[in-house]
């Protein structure tokens, strides 16, 4: 062989896998803390649907009118919905 040609043949091998696939193992959570979670969901979940659907009604029907409601339950009613759930949480308690 001459020094500018190689030999091209390779073996090829099976790729390591980069993660393991385990399965996640269950956390049993208290019941506090499912009803805190479910507070804070509905709490800041219904003014965001809300708000969402009155910005698709708007995008849609071309009523500019019902960008208030989208302003007013948007923006100022999660905000109001922090701060009740920040004041009004146990973060610091004890289960």
């Amino acid at each position: 062989m001459s020094a500018t040609l190689t030999d091209t043949t390779a073996t090829l091998t099976a790729p390591k896998p980069v993660l393991s696939l385990r399965t996640p193992e269950l956390i049993d959570h208290s019941p506090v803390a499912i009803a805190e979670e479910h507070r804070w969901l509905l709490a800041l979940g219904i003014p965001f649907v809300v708000a969402a659907a009155c910005f698709a009604a708007a995008i849609g029907t071309g009523w500019i009118w019902l960008m208030g409601p989208t302003l007013v339950l948007g923006p100022m009613l999660i905000i109001i919905g922090f701060i009740y759930l920040s004041l009004s949480s146990d973060a610091n308690g004890t289960e």
